[in-house]
């Protein structure tokens, strides 16, 4: 999806005169059409402007400080939300209907839904994915759209590092879901949105450890409660806390609290063998799983 073609005119007539800022305080290209549309910019004069423009976060503050272009407070605030940008090497994995899925591949992994400008991303890059690219990511009106400039890199990826990237989305997915915003949030957290996300993510988690159980070859009822004890323990544990937890933050003490409360109620087999899915499916870093499964090893099931 891209962006109105309101947004679109604001996005760029805020951009190109940040163009003519840096220009006139650089003089990095001969000439810039007088006005957006009048005339097309060479994208080897548009890297260049924009890249002065991120290396020295202080001319977008001169900018806002002087507004030579006279653009309006709500302008100018935007002007200055883009101090949460995020400039650097992504992955474009999925182009989905609201959004193209940008992905960091090295820690901290987050996976950012970005929209396009004139044209939606995949018409922009082309539909094979994935595709690695230099990107700016913008905040833009509570979304997050691109600075207007990709840069892919002619690389075909095999099999293994396809496989490595669906792991991490599906696991940034379960985790946290899609971030869709890159500026701070002042509105007080609202938990029953929180809860809902964080059921939402429990329950792609559950129906994986479903499958994983029945591939091992256990009956339905088998899967089915063990899989109920897992989400029960989701529920009236970790959501219950003041900031509500999924699963794939859940901790050893959590285990050994929950278990002690609930005696005889809480199958710790059911316990070791999601442990057991978490580490061999990759969901859980092996230092935060081991010493849960160290103790449930030793518990009696």
């Amino acid at each position: 999806m891209q962006l109105s073609p309101h947004q679109t005119e604001r996005f760029y007539r805020i951009w190109y005169a940040l163009f003519r800022f840096v220009n006139e305080q650089r003089q990095l290209v001969p000439t810039l059409p007088n006005i957006p549309g009048e005339a097309s910019i060479s994208s080897s004069d548009a890297f260049k402007l924009r890249n002065a423009l991120w290396a020295d976060d202080t001319l977008r503050e001169r900018f806002i400080a002087t507004n030579p272009a006279e653009l309006s407070p709500a302008d100018l605030a935007l002007v200055e939300s883009w101090r949460y940008r995020l400039a650097g090497t992504f992955f474009i994995v999925r182009h989905l209907k609201k959004y193209s899925i940008f992905l960091v591949d090295q820690p901290p992994e987050h996976a950012y839904g970005v929209m396009g400008l004139v044209s939606p991303i995949e018409e922009v890059v082309g539909p094979v994915l994935p595709l690695l690219v230099q990107a700016v990511i913008l905040p833009f009106e509570g979304q997050i759209i691109y600075d207007s400039l990709l840069q892919p890199y002619t690389v075909t990826f095999g099999a293994n590092i396809r496989h490595r990237l669906n792991e991490t989305y599906r696991t940034i997915q379960e985790r946290e879901g899609i971030t869709t915003m890159l500026e701070p949030s002042n509105a007080p957290t609202n938990l029953d949105e929180v809860r809902s996300a964080v059921l939402a993510r429990n329950a792609k988690i559950l129906n994986a450890f479903r499958r994983d159980l029945a591939r091992r070859g256990l009956s339905s009822t088998m899967v089915e409660q063990h899989a109920s004890n897992i989400e029960n323990f989701a529920q009236t544990w970790l959501l219950a806390q003041d900031t509500p937890r999924g699963l794939l933050d859940m901790t050893l003490a959590d285990v050994q609290t929950y278990l002690d409360t609930a005696g005889n109620k809480a199958n710790k087999t059911s316990f070791k063998r999601f442990v057991r899915f978490l580490i061999e499916t990759g969901r859980m870093d092996y230092e935060q799983a081991a010493p849960m499964r160290d103790f449930l090893q030793h518990v009696r099931a």
